[in-house]
């Protein structure tokens, strides 16, 4: 099975990251398990988990939802040699990848 490892940092100035943190509708919506939370401060939170599928489409979507965050994913799949990071902010995805 191929996981994709993934670091997402939820950043907003009023409040809306604990919102967000609190929901559990966007973890069904990244495919997300394995979830452990690293930081949580009133302006970011930043978890990691795993993920079956890649996760910039998946990452779009939440956007749209959440669109006053702005979400940074860093994201890998240590199998295939992919390394990437995406930008999100309503619905907008800026995003690399580059194989190792």
């Amino acid at each position: 099975m191929r996981l994709w490892k993934c670091r997402l940092s939820l950043i907003d100035v009023k409040g809306t990251a604990a919102k967000y943190a609190e929901n559990p509708r966007w973890i069904k919506d990244m495919g997300a398990c394995h979830i452990e939370w690293l930081e949580f401060s009133p302006e970011r939170h930043v978890c990691q988990f795993e993920t079956e599928l890649p996760p910039v489409e998946r990452l779009r979507r939440v956007s749209r939802r959440w669109s006053r965050l702005t979400l940074l994913l860093d994201f890998e799949d240590e199998t295939n040699r992919i390394k990437g990071l995406a930008k999100a902010k309503a619905g907008e995805v800026e995003h690399c990848e580059i194989n190792y």
